[in-house]
């Protein structure tokens, strides 16, 4: 485990960078890659379009909502193992599905393993490689994160070719082998920052004696084998009720729910919720829109390139600036990125020349690129190593539930309006409520700090 004295001097950090940029490219290039194979799917099985959509919709949130299990999983069974797990399940998941002959076992095939599998990964690889890093983190994470956008451009295309050529069963195929990279990048994993010790060391468990076991049983602990002495004070068998409290308290302690009463926890959480509102329901709409604007289906196949070409620039914008000894803090980057998101949605409800168009999508991949990835560094720093994957994994399943409740606000105002303006003006004042929140999370860590000195 890194310690305080050589955070960013380990050069296999870097390695666990290449990683993580490898398992954004795979995770989210196979959700791009199902959006282009959506209606081959849908013909083949003979079933309807909306559900076929949600199949993939579904796949896309156990990317986040398994992250509370995903913690859990590593503090108690270690990350590498996990990892490699996921990565297995990840690959059967695609594998299984060129062969599927419903609806239902596509279903089983895409959310319950290749979904749950890619949670694994992302969230594990995510939590080793900022454990290298602290000086050094914001290059490390925009560089790892440039996975998201490139798999944008170069999936879609590549999707095609294979679907031309293979079919769509024939090319799940390949992308289950694409997969099984995550079962390699796992093997790269050296130390566990679940399992470390914490940098500071703020609890320290108290051993139970035999008395104190014996009086917790007489106090109402029930024993597995529910017998007791024959004077009715203590248990028979103290072993097994032992270890019946060892493994409940093992679960809650790996669930790490003692965040959710973590104040900068709960701030940043709720910007990255409301980021991930406005953020699904762009993602998923933005070339309809585009359509909708008046667009032709060329010109708005090129609004992706447009947002992945913008929100490369985000991820690099600031990493950039801090090596050149620019080193704005992140609560101003956040609010940057915020606000330019919020006028970019406001104004591409209205702008309907393509260029126009194509100049905003990439304003909204550079103000989310800004804004995620400040997201990321301030939620690197409120708690220790060993506990950062749990904070990852809880800030993924509630942001994965806006996500989902922003696209399905997003497409029931399409049914009420007919566009998608409305709802982009919606979003526009949705994600600026993130301001406050980072602003306030900022003043309450500089009121801890001073405390701390006290």
């Amino acid at each position: 485990m890194a310690s305080s004295e050589n955070y960013d001097d380990d050069k296999w950090g870097w390695i666990m960078v290449a990683t993580l940029f490898i398992c954004n490219l795979v995770v989210y290039g196979n959700l791009k890659a199902l959006g282009v194979l959506l209606i081959p799917m849908t013909n083949d099985l003979d079933s309807d379009l909306w559900l076929v959509g949600w199949v993939l919709i579904f796949y896309g949130i156990m990317h986040h909502c398994m992250g509370p299990v995903v913690g859990a999983a590593c503090r108690l069974l270690g990350s590498r193992p996990m990892m490699v797990f996921g990565g297995l399940l990840g690959t059967l998941g695609f594998m299984l599905t060129s062969i599927s002959t419903s609806v239902l076992a596509m279903t089983i095939y895409i959310v319950g393993l290749a979904g749950v599998g890619s949670a694994f990964c992302l969230f594990i690889s995510l939590a080793t490689m900022a454990s290298y890093f602290k000086e050094k983190f914001l290059l490390a994470a925009g560089i790892s994160n440039l996975g998201i956008p490139i798999s944008m451009m170069v999936y879609g295309p590549m999707t095609q070719v294979l679907l031309d050529t293979y079919g769509w069963r024939g090319t799940t195929l390949l992308l289950g082998g694409v997969s099984f990279h995550l079962v390699a990048c796992a093997m790269l994993v050296r130390q566990d920052p679940s399992s470390s010790s914490p940098d500071t060391e703020k609890y320290q468990e108290v051993p139970v004696s035999d008395e104190d076991e014996s009086k917790e049983c007489r106090e109402g602990i029930i024993c597995l084998n529910d017998k007791t002495d024959t004077d009715g004070t203590s248990c028979s068998d103290p072993g097994p009720c032992k270890r019946a409290r060892q493994c409940c308290r093992l679960v809650v302690e790996a669930m790490d729910f003692a965040l959710l009463a973590d104040v900068r926890f709960v701030l940043l959480t709720g910007v990255k919720a409301a980021a991930n509102f406005t953020y699904y329901a762009w993602v998923v709409f933005m070339v309809s829109h585009g359509q909708f604007q008046n667009l032709s289906e060329i010109q708005a196949s090129f609004l992706p390139t447009s947002y992945g070409v913008g929100n490369a620039i985000g991820n690099l914008i600031v990493p950039l600036l801090q090596q050149v000894g620019i080193k704005p803090s992140m609560t101003f980057c956040g609010c940057f990125g915020t606000s330019l998101v919020c006028v970019s949605l406001l104004l591409d409800a209205f702008v309907r020349p393509f260029i126009g168009q194509l100049a905003l999508t990439g304003l909204v991949g550079v103000g989310y690129g800004v804004m995620f990835q400040a997201i990321d560094v301030m939620s690197r720093f409120i708690t220790t190593d060993d506990r950062l994957v749990s904070v990852l994994g809880w800030q993924g399943m509630f942001s994965g539930v806006a996500g989902t409740l922003g696209g399905l606000i997003s497409g029931q105002i399409y049914e009420w309006t007919g566009s998608f303006s409305v709802a982009l003006c919606l979003f526009a004042g949705i994600i600026l409520l993130s301001i406050p929140l980072l602003v306030t999370e900022a003043l309450y860590a500089k009121r801890q700090a001073s405390v701390d000195l006290q």
